[in-house]
């Protein structure tokens, strides 16, 4: 899940451009890197938080508001640690993401933001159990 470095340092264009996306990805991650069950994950991949939480906005800016500018691969990313991902992680990302966009976007683009990332965990799962499979 380690994502590459942008290219600019510092805060990106796109957190400020999105400060509310930006809120909302940042509590997020707070939040998961203190969690019991998927913290560890995130913790023993991630290198550079400061790059993905830049770049994990932008994901969700273009997700939101089709603008952002967003390089990752996360199915590969998932299927890369398969070994090391359970289905009810998946469950845990969903509802901290939940009560996350709950607090910070108003009702209607946090209805979107946890559509969507319900259809985003539904694939990797999917990635996962399959890479699960094959390595079995």
């Amino acid at each position: 899940m380690t994502l590459p470095a942008s290219p600019q340092p510092g805060p990106s264009p796109v957190m400020h451009k999105h400060p509310d996306i930006a809120r909302l990805v940042t509590l997020f991650y707070e939040r998961a890197r203190a969690d019991a069950l998927i913290g560890p994950v995130f913790e023993a991949k991630i290198n550079d938080w400061d790059a993905h939480l830049r770049a994990l906005t932008a994901f969700w800016a273009a997700q939101l508001r089709g603008r952002g500018a967003y390089r990752g691969q996360p199915v590969a990313a998932h299927v890369a640690m398969a070994r090391r991902i359970a289905p009810a992680m998946f469950e845990r990302w969903q509802d901290l993401w939940r009560q996350a966009a709950q607090e910070v976007m108003s009702p209607s683009d946090a209805d979107v933001l946890i559509a969507k990332a319900g259809r985003i965990a539904a694939v990797l799962a999917s990635a996962v159990a399959q890479a699960q499979d094959e390595a079995a």
